[in-house]
């Protein structure tokens, strides 16, 4: 392939992998870089060839996140040129471990407060002081401050609420972010001053085009060489999430801030700032001064005590859980249409599964995964004749990814469906057989990042009160319901955990439940509301239980199902007058609660039973409501022990004042 040729491709590529980001953009300078050291056909290129790319770009002085950067570029430019020649053998010469190395880990490159308020002195610009204070300010990035347009600005601030702006963020996310009084009114100076003109940014030129990022690097960096500071955009931002840490704003609410999608990225906004730790050691060295003025006493004998645990629930016996458990599909029956190598792999693949699902959902989890090979199959056999699942490769997975796209399935639909044939393909492999290694270079669709279905705090409310409205019914099922949902939606159970919970399980007195081979097979405790025990007492007054029966029973005797669970929450749900309520909303409702009235993220991790925090952060939605408060918290922290940056401000209470300073309008850039 033509060198410039498979450029062009390549751009083609990237722009439909990451539409409205930089990464086409960067990747296509960092190969282009290469290109211009090594002039050999792209089939030729060696490792030495990337060894000696990454030495130079090394020896140039270059950081080791540039670096990185590059090396991954080369490495998805080479996998793609193999992809897109239909060359799958063909070996990528990057080695990302050997290329890119260890990449080092900083602390945050912010500012002094010392350090800002030299900058500020610097800036005489009107327009120049505006972007300066909302990334200072408001967090925001360099491309959302050029990106920022008039009507972004959706309210001032007043006595009760600061200033909000709309902001499209990195990653396609948008996202509201505040700004208090002093710093709308820099803002504001701006916009009265601002040249007439049709184009929508806020920020223009001398030109009246919008502001270029290079723009404000360049003035932000002549504003720092006057101050002495070697200065970027990216520093204001880490300063700001500084700032608000040291005042005291919890990592949850400064993570939605600054429109982080993990809470890992923000962790890495305020390693340099934790109140915490540093009071723990003030604490540690003013008990080891007073302890070294001291003569130590001389060493006792350490004291014994006896800890009784409680005793353990006993699990039910293989007879019992046996007679609990439905039979499982008649694997002979399944559809005996499809080429024998495909369906005995398909039927290994389930088979090899039932283990890990609880014992009463196999049937119906082996039922559902049968139920989607069978479609794949079916499709894939109606596109081309193949008798080996091995026979796949990467063109038949895309040309299924884009015909249930056209469909309107979701991706995560599509994902869970492809990840049957990859996972079939994986052990066929395993056992030597034939397979079509192309397959295991599937790309996943990217998912849509939903926010969390939870119920609004109006919406819970109501909810509890119709609840506990009905708790004196003499109505069996009526009793069942709210036992339920009050466990649901305060403890944040699963729909399948729920049904599966154990009479030997439920300790009332202490006020807990243990949660037996969760997702994960994970067993976890989770702890109970009296208003759920209550509840869950009244249910259980006219019901006695034998330890290793099911807490749920219906009239029958018989434990009800998940499909009879999801039906009567939303009966429930709809007769309190909130539609489409469902299980699994009520545990994003609990753990979103939660969250808003203080709790730690990393004990309500442990109460849902997830095994990363980022995971818990998805069910858990800081409120707009929480987030202003900890930020007007911080901020009025951050600003009484600071000169004010206006002097034209909005009409608060106690509005600092300070010296006038000449403002100018200077639209060099």
């Amino acid at each position: 392939m033509d060198r410039n040729e498979s450029l062009v491709k390549f751009e083609q590529y990237l722009q439909r992998r990451f539409p409205e980001r930089r990464t086409a953009i960067d990747y296509l300078s960092d190969v282009r870089q290469f290109m211009a050291v090594c002039k050999k056909a792209w089939r030729d290129v060696t490792m030495h060839d990337i060894d000696a790319f990454v030495d130079q770009q090394r020896a140039k002085g270059l950081k080791s996140a540039t670096v990185t950067r590059r090396v991954a570029a080369l490495k998805t430019f080479f996998d793609f040129l193999a992809e897109d020649t239909g060359d799958l053998s063909w070996p990528n010469p990057v080695r990302f471990k050997r290329h890119a190395g260890k990449r080092p880990h900083h602390l945050p490159r912010d500012l002094r407060d010392a350090d800002v308020e030299r900058v500020w002195e610097q800036i005489t610009s009107v327009r120049d002081q505006a972007w300066f204070v909302l990334m200072l300010r408001a967090g925001l990035r360099v491309g959302e401050v050029i990106d920022l347009k008039v009507e972004a600005v959706l309210s001032k601030p007043d006595a009760e609420h600061p200033g909000r702006l709309r902001v499209y963020g990195k990653g396609r996310k948008e996202r509201i972010v505040w700004l208090t009084a002093d710093a709308y009114a820099v803002l504001n100076t701006w916009l009265r001053k601002r040249p007439v003109t049709t184009d929508p940014h806020i920020f223009l030129n001398h030109h009246g085009k919008p502001l270029t990022a290079n723009g404000i690097q360049w003035l932000l960096h002549s504003y720092g060489k006057q101050a002495g500071i070697d200065l970027t955009p990216h520093q204001l931002r880490h300063t700001f999430a500084r700032q608000l840490t040291e005042a005291g704003m919890p990592v949850t609410s400064l993570g939605k801030l600054l429109g982080h999608a993990q809470i890992t990225t923000t962790q890495i906004y305020t390693a340099g700032a934790d109140p915490e730790l540093a009071q723990a050691y003030q604490t540690a060295m003013d008990h080891l001064e007073q302890v070294s003025s001291q003569t130590p006493p001389p060493p006792s004998s350490p004291v014994l005590v006896a800890v009784v645990p409680p005793e353990p629930a006993v699990p039910p016996s293989a007879s019992q859980v046996e007679a609990s458990e439905p039979e499982l599909p008649d694997w002979d029956a399944w559809e005996p249409h499809l080429p024998e190598a495909i369906r005995q792999a398909s039927l290994d693949y389930v088979k090899r599964r039932l283990h890990t699902w609880p014992a009463r959902r196999r049937r119906a989890r082996a039922m559902d995964a049968l139920g989607e090979l069978r479609r794949l199959w079916n499709w894939f056999l109606a596109h081309r004749t193949i008798s080996h699942p091995g026979e796949l490769g990467i063109k038949d997975l895309w040309n299924y990814q884009t015909d249930q796209q056209t469909k309107g399935y979701a991706a995560g639909t599509i994902n869970r469906r492809l990840d049957y044939v990859v996972g079939i393909a994986r052990e066929l492999a395993e056992r030597d057989q034939p397979v079509d290694n192309s397959v295991f270079r599937l790309r996943y669709l990217p998912r849509s990042q939903s926010l969390p279905r939870h119920l609004t705090e109006v919406e819970s409310q109501h909810l509890e009160t119709f609840l506990r409205q009905r708790l004196d019914t003499p109505d069996p099922r009526l009793r069942l319901e709210n036992a339920c949902l009050f466990l649901l939606l305060h403890s944040g159970l699963r729909a399948g955990e729920c049904v599966d919970v154990r009479f030997q399980d439920l300790d009332l007195p202490g006020q807990r439940l243990i949660v037996r081979q969760g997702k994960g097979q994970r067993d976890r405790l989770v702890y109970l509301s009296e208003i759920t025990c209550q509840a869950i007492q009244i249910y259980l007054q006219d019901s006695p239980r034998q330890p290793h029966d099911f807490l749920w029973l219906k009239k029958n005797g018989k434990p009800f199902s998940t499909d009879w669970l999801r039906n009567h929450v939303a009966k429930v749900g709809k007769a309190a007058g909130i539609e489409h309520l469902f299980p699994h909303r009520l545990r994003h409702t609990c753990a979103t609660r939660l969250l808003n009235a203080g709790m730690d993220i990393t004990r309500i991790q442990k109460l849902l039973g997830h095994k990363l925090i980022s995971t818990t952060m998805i069910y858990a939605r800081v409120h707009d409501a929480t987030v202003e408060a900890d930020y007007r918290r911080a901020l009025n922290r951050i600003e009484e022990q600071q000169t004010p940056l206006s002097n034209e401000p909005i009409a608060v209470p106690n509005w600092p004042t300070r010296t006038v300073k000449v403002l100018e309008l200077d639209n060099s850039v």
